[in-house]
């Protein structure tokens, strides 16, 4: 089990011991020129469907704290990414470590106030706040030493803040997924080598994955740029999922339907599922959505139907290397 006490009724259990493969990426295994290569190591069984499933935004506000929490209690959230520096933050480690709920850094560089101070800050916020998206992706076209030095400062005093709370992460990626970006993933390379973070989620997804038109462009964006991206990681101990899905399935469409079709056509290997479930006051239609299809039954059924396996990034990771000593 993924948590301490008794699953609801009809909530698939996290295994402990996986009948299965790792299929993570590991970019440091190749050359700037080589194609992609999944390791997935032969234990003696076929490989299986492995499936993360992530929440975002955690410490954001009551609402989503309370939404990723229940969709882990009572579904299949297997692991969340956690906003360091909010005011919803520390009760949201509380609760997460009292559920035994794995726990990634979410960086935010176009959400609140930077952690640092004086002129480590300078580009990167106005009037004390963070850029809002459109003006921080000007900003990273401008370039400059000064801008990556900035950049690197505050990720690594965010990197800090969130190991002081959770010294065993998950996993790593960022608000509005500024981590595939260029400017923002050299240093973000640089930095994690002084860090334990042992993924790196790349949401590249299927072009012909079901959800919402508008995010069309994004996706296109964002796989642009993880084409550059993916030969930077190269040097980077790294690993990413096989598989990403989840970016077509915001804004109120991730239903029981689409997520159940989601998991029937899930390929061989490692995928992130990326959602944003909240309940209570506050909190949007979407994330209301979300959080009663992460609990759904048909959903639990639908898991253990197609034999697909839940699990954090740090146990997919584990689990594919050769010297964990695990048998199926």
């Amino acid at each position: 089990m993924h948590h301490p006490g008794t699953p609801a009724p009809g909530a698939p259990r996290h295994r402990q011991q996986y009948s299965a493969l790792s299929g993570l990426t590991h970019h440091g295994a190749r050359s700037r020129e080589a194609p992609v290569v999944h390791l997935d190591w032969p234990i003696g069984g076929p490989v299986s469907r492995r499936l993360v499933v992530v929440a975002d935004d955690l410490g954001a506000s009551p609402a989503i704290n309370r939404g990723v929490l229940e969709a882990h209690r009572n579904g299949i959230v297997t692991a969340a990414s956690l906003l360091v520096g909010m005011q919803h933050t520390q009760v949201a480690v509380e609760q997460a470590r009292d559920l035994g709920l794995p726990l990634g850094l979410h960086l935010r560089l176009t959400l609140g106030a930077p952690l640092t101070h004086g002129p480590a800050r300078v580009g990167l916020c106005d009037n004390g706040e963070f850029l809002p998206p459109l003006r921080f992706l000007g900003r990273l076209a401008s370039g400059g030493s000064d801008l990556q030095e900035a950049l690197a400062t505050e990720l690594r005093a965010q990197m800090d803040a969130f190991l002081t709370l959770v010294p065993q992460p998950d996993h790593i990626n960022a608000h509005h997924h500024l981590h595939v970006h260029p400017a923002v993933l050299a240093p973000l390379i640089q930095v994690a080598r002084d860090f334990d973070f042992p993924a790196l989620r790349w949401p590249v997804e299927p072009m012909g994955s079901r959800g919402s038109a508008t995010r069309t462009g994004e996706a296109i964006a964002l796989r642009l740029l993880a084409t550059r991206g993916r030969y930077m990681l190269g040097e980077s101990a790294l690993k990413t999922s096989d598989h990403f899905r989840g970016l077509r399935l915001m804004d109120g469409r991730l239903t029981t339907e689409r997520l159940c079709h989601v998991l029937e056509t899930l390929t061989e290997g490692t995928t992130e599922l990326m959602v944003h479930p909240a309940l209570g006051d506050g909190a949007s239609k979407a994330g209301i959505r979300e959080a009663d299809t992460l609990r759904h039954p048909d959903v639990a059924a639908a898991i253990q139907a197609k034999g697909v396996e839940l699990m954090s990034f740090r146990e997919a990771v584990a689990w594919g290397q050769p010297s964990t000593g695990r048998t199926p």
